[in-house]
């Protein structure tokens, strides 16, 4: 398959590269290729790149430049937010307080929580949008909380939550808040400060950046474990050799988003227009997942209620578009993703959904051919 002429429409999952980042990474890569914890000379440059990449992260989020640590992407940032509430906690204060609808690097780190550690999780429920029930989530903290975690915007179904006023609740209560915003950073506006978070989650490859990198935002003065021992690397918690390259090239990839965000936000504002008009008028029924009117720019769940979602991605697949499901499959069974059954999202519809996620190099175009090949790919497993 010529890969320029395919459809990637699958950004929430991971994005390409920015030509520009490539750039930045290849000096690091050959040249500058020096320990940057070392003091020697030919060091220095490779030091001051991390440093540069620090400040220009912090910049972007506002945030201060030591309160940004290097991670080795989403996954790792959100075990070392939940794993701080385990290991920062009086022995009076037992107990997580999450959502149903997380990623399962939070959710899998709260069930160790409780299996390893004795804590209790409870997750406020959500609604049908994927909204938090605010009422809900303020019965459930108690003195016993030794922290929360909410993500800003949902991978699956793309719902903003109000983080400024769940932290801002949490605040009152001197419960530290933690927020995944792996799908957010470099996508919609975010600085820390006005979140009111004192910890953050970013991966380098959902804005652009390269794979296998993110950070974690910890607020000054927030209580902090020793995440990785060894060196002294990251103010000494998170020790091992930094990834210079992809640090570097993720510091690039996220200014160049955030310098062009209200453009790329309107860009995909009108592609995501654009596919839903075209597919609604192809498609009777189709079910739009989410909060419509405070969700991430370019993401569509869609459901189609009797048909498999699966069985549409791999028609998709064959004509050179690459989607998503709402459903997570093995070899026994397709089993409702968490996300949608959180939102008590009826059966028929959830096994028929499907995760569209534009990025900024889609076009017009693409959301035009995609609504058109899915409409004939729902008329295919029909007859």
């Amino acid at each position: 398959m010529n890969i320029r002429k395919s459809i990637y429409a699958d950004n929430a999952a991971t994005t390409p590269l920015d030509p520009a980042a490539l750039e930045a990474m290849l000096p690091f890569l050959q040249d500058f290729y020096a320990n940057p914890s070392s003091l020697y000379s030919i060091c220095r440059p490779v030091k001051k790149a991390l440093q540069e990449a620090r400040e220009t992260i912090a910049e972007c989020i506002g945030a201060l430049p030591d309160e940004i640590f290097f991670t080795s992407g989403g996954s790792e940032s959100d075990n070392w937010a939940i794993k701080n509430f385990v290991f920062s906690a009086s022995l009076s204060k037992r107990q997580i307080l999450t959502s149903p609808i997380e990623h399962h690097a939070i959710l899998n780190s709260c069930t160790e929580a409780a299996n390893y550690w004795g804590f209790t999780i409870v997750k406020t429920p959500v609604d049908q949008w994927g909204v938090i029930d605010v009422d809900e989530y303020l019965q459930n903290i108690t003195k016993h909380t030794a922290g929360i975690s909410i993500m800003l915007a949902n991978n699956e179904v793309g719902t903003i939550e109000d983080i400024k006023k769940l932290a801002g609740l949490a605040q009152e209560y001197g419960i530290p808040f933690h927020t995944d915003a792996v799908q957010a950073v470099g996508h919609i506006p975010i600085v820390v400060g006005d979140l009111g978070v004192n910890m953050l989650s970013a991966s380098g490859h959902k804005f652009n950046g390269p794979k296998g990198v993110g950070f974690l935002y910890i607020k000054r003065n927030t209580s902090v474990i020793n995440f990785v021992n060894g060196g002294q690397q990251e103010q000494a918690l998170r020790a091992g050799t930094e990834n210079v390259a992809s640090i570097v090239g993720m510091a690039v990839a996220l200014k160049n988003n955030c310098s062009q965000m209200q453009k790329n936000i309107s860009k995909l504002q009108c592609i995501e227009n654009q596919f839903k008009e075209t597919l609604s008028g192809l498609i009777s029924g189709v079910i739009f997942n989410g909060k419509q009117d405070m969700h991430l720019p370019g993401l569509v769940s869609l459901s189609i209620p009797g048909y498999s979602g699966e069985s549409l991605l791999h028609i998709l697949d064959l004509k050179g578009i690459a989607v998503s499901t709402g459903a997570a499959c093995n070899s026994k069974e397709t089993k409702i993703s968490h996300v949608l059954k959180a939102m008590n999202c009826q059966e028929k519809a959830a096994l028929g959904t499907l995760r569209i996620s534009f990025g900024k190099y889609n076009s017009i175009e693409d959301a035009q051919k995609l609504a058109q090949v899915l409409s004939l790919a729902v008329q295919k497993v029909k007859s």
